[in-house]
């Protein structure tokens, strides 16, 4: 790998220039908030909330704007394709900062924005899924309309995806930046320092914020931060293998598993509860489940009742790590990379199973105690 010689002794390099900015911008947030609460805080209230103090949640701002200084010293080749993600990006930051602070703006807008945003990248940039490594699908992908279409769809929906899973303190930022390891390991393999540059940006950018996200959630990412990053995520996986032709495509679609496949279970249950939107909250995402459940009695376990929010992230980092493992094993065969997916799922469900159980059998004691009563 050439680039150890060259650009590898400037991996820190690209990684501080991002992440200090977005440390300092997530501190002022922090200190300031009487300043801003009214607009910023993030309160208790909600079905799917489960945090007690109000908090602000534009850690996006901090993220975005230390992403954004971090670019001004990437290589000249990196900034050119950095700057085009970033701007087109803005509809996608600016529907979740306006969510961030009215808290009126409905799913469905949102969804629009971050979809309109990445089909502004795929027409702007020339950057869309040109194939798929799946019969049928690749023969339609040959259509540049129907193949950008796809691709700001599949932008859109991990944008969203990833807002989905945005419920304790470190999962969300936690992932993107597992993710973004997994990406960045692969265009190091393939000497892609365009890639590898904003890759390591991003984590930086991402890092900073999650200093004050993980675990005392002193600040959260927000719907800015979770549009913004997913928004990032999904471009580089579309890229990357567009750019380094050696990968499949798939490699995206395993490495981003455990959010899409989040966002599809919880379309599904939504949809099959009567009069209830697929778009509307509820506490029934497995990270919901796994916080009630074994991270409660985990964090009780070792005396530190409080810790059970973020102790819940540690205990979904590995789906996302399993993932990415076998990404980062055989991103070139479509076939590993499929069963990659399969058992991605069948962790996810039979997690999703079990916490679930628990969760039912816990209500009916606490039930039955109180009829006793």
């Amino acid at each position: 790998m050439s680039w150890l010689g060259g650009f590898g002794v400037k991996v820190f390099f690209y990684l501080d220039q991002a992440f200090f900015p977005s440390l300092i911008f997530a501190g002022l947030i922090v200190v300031s908030q009487e300043l801003h609460g009214k607009l910023s805080h993030d309160g208790s209230d909600g079905v799917q909330k489960i945090h007690d103090a109000p908090t602000p949640r534009i850690g996006g701002i901090a993220v975005f704007l230390g992403a954004c200084i971090g670019g001004a010293f990437l290589p000249i080749e990196a900034r050119s394709l950095w700057w085009t993600i970033s701007l087109c990006a803005l509809p996608a930051f600016l529907s979740g900062i306006a969510e961030d602070i009215t808290k009126k703006v409905h799913a469905t807008w949102r969804l629009v924005a971050t979809v309109f945003a990445g089909l502004i990248f795929c027409v702007v940039s020339g950057y869309h899924i040109e194939h798929a490594d799946i019969p049928g699908l690749d023969f339609l992908l040959a259509y540049p309309g129907f193949a950008i279409a796809l691709s700001a769809l599949a932008i859109g929906g991990i944008a969203n995806s990833l807002n989905i899973i945005d419920g304790v303190n470190g999962l969300a930022s936690g992932t993107a930046i597992i993710v973004l390891s997994c990406f960045a390991i692969l265009a190091a393999r393939s000497d892609d320092v365009v890639l590898l540059a904003i890759c390591l940006l991003m984590i930086g950018a991402i890092a900073g914020f999650f200093v004050l996200n993980f675990p005392a959630g002193k600040l959260f990412f927000g719907d800015a931060g979770a549009y913004t990053t997913g928004f990032m995520l999904a471009v580089i996986g579309v890229v990357l293998p567009v750019r380094n032709p050696e990968y499949s495509p798939l490699i995206a679609v395993l490495a981003l598993s455990y959010p899409w496949i989040e966002t599809l279970v919880s379309i599904r249950r939504r949809a099959k509860r009567e009069g209830m939107h697929p778009g509307e909250a509820d506490r029934l995402h497995l990270h919901s489940l796994v916080y009630r459940s074994r991270a409660k009695r985990l964090a009780e376990s070792i005396g530190r009742p409080r810790l059970r929010n973020p102790v819940t992230s540690v205990i979904l980092w590995p789906i996302t790590l399993i993932a990415c493992a076998i990404t980062v094993i055989a991103p070139d065969s479509p076939l590993v990379l499929g069963c990659g997916v399969g058992i991605v799922f069948l962790t996810y469900l039979l997690m999703y199973r079990r916490v679930a159980l628990l969760s039912r059998f816990r209500r009916a004691l606490q039930r039955g105690g109180s009829q006793r009563s």
